[in-house]
């Protein structure tokens, strides 16, 4: 699955007159809630990509999800290369997933980076649906391997960049001294409640969600390896 950063800005993936740029055409998705639009069309590579918007009856949009057209061992898959929902954690994201597993059926790729906590959580609510059914596929050999959500270390990774930083930090010696209670930075706290204190007071590393999803792992004693090559394969069910 791909590495994990702590933040990435996809606002740029949308835009708002983007049912006047692309000819988009309604899926039949028998919803009260929800229209899917989608348009056909090719990269500047020349290769073939799908865009999908989801909008409420209102025609209001939600959330946009593009997929590209990649080949490994001479077969191609359609990788989610960009998503965004306009409104945050209210699941619209994970709705059009969903409707773009049945158009797609066996043949979707995760991207090779995912945020942390955003897209993260949202594969882990995907992968932990019944009525999906995932492979990883490690994209240097063309293996398909197994998944169990309940091992996400063999999923998910960090940057090889990241790794040298990891390995010289006695992440042993940490003192968190307070937990977050959310994902979300508290404006009125202290500079020092954004940093991982160590042992030594003159050692410090800035503070985020990866950090600290980082430092439990290692705690626990989890080997975290970069993991760029090892991608999500939705497969049919």
């Amino acid at each position: 699955m791909p590495n994990l950063i702590s933040f990435f800005n996809t606002e740029e993936y949308y835009h708002p007159d983007l049912k006047i740029y692309y000819e988009f055409n309604e899926c039949e998705i028998n919803s009260p809630y929800y229209k899917l639009l989608h348009f056909e069309g090719s990269e500047k590579n020349g290769k073939e990509m799908h865009l999908y918007l989801l909008t409420d009856k209102e025609d209001n949009d939600l959330a946009i999800l593009k997929l590209s057209t990649v080949t490994y061992g001479n077969k191609s898959y359609y990788q989610i290369n960009k998503s965004f929902s306009l409104i945050p954690q209210k699941g619209y994201g994970l709705t059009i997933y969903n409707f773009c597993f049945q158009f797609h059926n066996g043949d979707i790729l995760s991207d090779h980076i995912n945020t942390l906590p955003g897209s993260f959580n949202l594969w882990k609510k995907l992968l932990k649906n019944e009525k999906i059914s995932a492979k990883r596929l490690d994209t240097k050999n063309n293996k398909k391997l197994n998944l169990n959500i309940n091992k996400e270390f063999l999923i998910w990774g960090i940057s090889e960049d990241y790794l040298e930083a990891i390995n010289e930090t006695p992440w042993q010696a940490v003192i968190f001294e307070k937990e977050y209670e959310n994902t979300e930075y508290i404006g009125d706290e202290s500079e020092d409640d954004f940093f991982v204190d160590y042992l030594s007071m003159n050692d410090k590393i800035e503070r985020t969600i990866l950090s600290d999803y980082i430092v439990k792992a290692l705690k626990n004693n989890k080997k975290i390896k970069d993991r760029h090559n090892i991608l999500i394969l939705i497969e049919k069910k």
